[in-house]
């Protein structure tokens, strides 16, 4: 084969048909924003309100996208800071994805040495006819 390739290519040109590629290193995952602007969520109530929906989109991302399903169990809170969704320091998200289980998202406050659960997110698909 190589003999062949020779025939039709330039020696100098040889080298680079035969060197393997080496992998590029993935840039900083680029996550799709929620919201043209970003989302600053200060109060419970915000959160409350907001957070579910923001959440609810990355639950169903990780079930199609493997590469963000790593990132968002690695740094879940990190991820949504990348999507332009930034919450208190006081507030920590725990995302959970057992062998055949769906997807789970916790979020708690922290106050002192005391965490508080605000919500639970799990994707549930629904049919109907």
């Amino acid at each position: 084969m190589k003999r062949f390739l020779a025939s039709l290519a330039p020696a100098k040109l040889m080298p680079a048909l035969f060197a393997k590629k080496k992998r590029e290193i993935l840039p900083e995952y680029d996550l799709t924003r929620f919201d043209e602007q970003d989302i600053i969520l200060e109060s419970e109530a915000q959160i409350q309100e907001f957070l579910p929906d923001i959440l609810g989109q990355a639950l169903a991302r990780t079930w199609v996208d493997k590469r963000f399903l790593d990132a968002f169990d690695d740094q879940p809170k990190e991820m949504l800071e990348r999507a332009g969704v930034f919450l208190p320091q006081s507030i920590s998200i725990k995302f959970t994805k057992k062998d055949n289980e769906r997807p789970k998202v916790t979020v708690y406050q922290t106050s002192g040495s005391k965490n508080t659960r605000l919500l639970e997110l799990k994707l549930v698909m629904v049919a109907s006819t």
